[in-house]
């Protein structure tokens, strides 16, 4: 199990702080963003972005972070491994959060 945590207008927006996800070890970045927006829809205008295609990404302006260590992207050629227990952080890489 994966959380997430939502900070800033995200956390607001959909009311909640947390959202847990069930993750594959070998899912990549992408698909754990998918499964965030599906499991939190109102997250798409508010932290992630659906493109024309349906795919979700983490929209421009926002940081999706790893345990505090590691900053990740979809675009990442490495799959992460994820761990039981990981946290991830989803935030505005704005000034002021």
């Amino acid at each position: 199990m994966v959380t997430v945590e939502l900070f800033g207008m995200a956390r607001v927006k959909t009311g909640v702080s947390h959202v847990a996800l069930a993750v594959d070890p070998q899912a990549q970045v992408a698909t754990l963003v998918g499964n965030l927006a599906a499991r939190c829809p109102l997250l798409i205008g508010n932290g992630l972005v659906e493109s024309e295609d349906g795919s979700i990404a983490v929209a421009e302006g926002y940081a999706l972070n790893r345990n505090g260590l590691a900053f990740l992207s979809a675009n990442d050629a490495d799959q992460p491994n994820w761990a039981d227990g990981d946290s991830l952080l989803l935030l505005s890489n704005q000034a002021g959060g």
